[in-house]
């Protein structure tokens, strides 16, 4: 099938909702019920939409999936996301990705979810969210109670913040080799505590670090949370995570080391720097990462559809 060139033939539908990129469809209740909000709006605005739980292709202008695919995988749900990608790249339609919120640190549920074409990287995914107002981000900051605290010129310690190796956007990095020449780099910069913050989901050995250093600490991330960890930080320190952006709204100056980080554009880029970090303005930058995001209502009246529909291919 993925052999023959898909480019000249007609859509035969506007959207289809895969469900067979999730690995089991029931037990997977609020991804079913987001991915079917999506389904229901899309149809309520005027779209042909098909929704399939098997891991079949079609002729669609637009294939909706939640989440990625990593460098290192195994399940037939992300073989299915990877051929759907494929497939949607052949025939001349868009992907839709929806992958996590940015602000979860603020909220435990799937309140606020990120939607994207072509790709779930920040740098190479297209959001529809260039030059945004500030109206998402009004809502969000309501139904989080966030705020953006002016940037901060005081602190004691620099966190630096792990994220999981098997993450699709941990792109296969060594994060040990990368942890270790991030703590030496700060030291040579820094007299400050450096407080180093392990993925919760990561159970790795992290001593290896802390004993080639003096003032150095881990962080027990399963009892104490990012905000705290957060708390009269002078710096915080990145490979990707979007958990960059609890720091930056806390005006923490943030330090990042790859580009499709969310927070690449209001970051620093070497710790270097670390004792005088750069502080940019962030206003359009969050009205623009709020854009990115929407919640099940929204989707299910299909504002989500309408607001993208402008970026799939012709009917």
């Amino acid at each position: 099938m993925h052999g023959k060139d898909y480019t000249a033939m007609a859509f035969n539908y506007d959207v289809q909702v895969c469900l067979g990129t999730l690995p089991k469809i029931k037990n997977h209740n609020l991804k079913v019920q987001i991915m079917r909000a999506f389904a229901e709006g899309a149809e309520r605005v005027g779209a042909k939409v098909l929704v399939t739980e098997d891991r079949s292709f079609h002729n669609t202008r637009l294939a909706v999936m939640i989440g990625w695919v990593g460098m290192n995988f195994s399940g037939p749900h992300i073989y299915y996301r990877r051929d759907l990608i494929e497939h949607q790249k052949r025939i001349g339609g868009k992907i839709m990705s929806i992958d996590g919120s940015c602000f979860k640190f603020s909220h435990s549920g799937d309140m606020w979810l990120r939607y994207s074409l072509d790709s779930v990287f920040w740098n190479t995914g297209n959001y529809a969210n260039k030059n945004s107002n500030n109206a998402h981000w009004m809502n969000i900051s309501n139904s989080l109670n966030l705020t953006l605290d002016p940037w901060r010129t005081t602190g004691d310690h620099i966190l630096i913040c792990l994220q999981r190796d098997s993450g699709w956007n941990a792109k296969g990095f060594d994060q040990q080799a990368w942890l270790n020449k991030t703590v030496k780099i700060v030291r040579s910069q820094s007299q400050r505590p450096i407080r180093i913050r392990p993925h919760p989901a990561n159970k790795l050995d992290w001593t290896k670090v802390t004993n080639n250093y003096d003032n150095v600490s881990i962080s027990d991330s399963s009892v104490i949370t990012l905000e705290q960890d957060l708390n009269n930080a002078w710096a915080g320190v990145f490979y990707n995570s979007s958990s960059s952006v609890a720091a930056v709204l806390a005006g923490i100056p943030v330090f990042v080391s790859d580009e499709d980080a969310v927070t690449y554009d209001v970051a620093n880029y070497t710790t270097r720097d670390i004792e005088n970090p750069r502080m940019p303005d962030r206003q359009q930058w969050l009205w623009d990462l709020s854009q990115a995001h929407w919640n099940i209502d929204q989707s299910r009246q299909g504002a989500i559809y309408k607001h993208f529909e402008p970026h799939l291919p012709p009917a």
